[in-house]
């Protein structure tokens, strides 16, 4: 049980490494459509509050989802003051909301199919 508490966690800072480099290199990541940087938050936040959630199945899921959900604004706030040429934008913080609330949406399913609820 331990390894598999420490897959959980090996895997949340994988994802989170993944983000924090996404969010805070020098140069954002290339278009490759239009707006195709807001499918970049989306995915990175989902996958993370999925990671997140799994990683830390004993804690509280108002405590993981409520700091997810607040960290969604305040890291893309936080881009300026490590990047200072890459800017705020309130479609990226909205995108990686979303993408929280999506991965709660999907915790909340797989929850109810293990119980047999679903």
């Amino acid at each position: 049980m331990a390894l598999l508490f420490r897959l959980r966690l090996v895997i949340f800072f994988m994802f989170l490494a993944a983000l924090c480099y996404g969010l805070f290199r020098p140069a954002p990541p290339p278009d490759l459509f239009d707006d195709s940087d807001k499918y970049l938050h989306l995915v990175a936040f989902f996958c993370l509050g999925l990671s997140a959630r799994f990683a830390f199945v004993r804690a509280s899921g108002a405590w993981v989802w409520s700091a997810l959900l607040a960290s969604a604004p305040v890291l893309e706030y936080l881009q300026h003051y490590v990047q200072p040429h890459r800017t705020f934008s309130g479609l990226d913080a909205l995108a990686n909301a979303v993408g929280v609330l999506l991965a709660l949406a999907g915790w909340w399913v797989i929850r109810s199919q293990m119980s047999g609820e679903g």
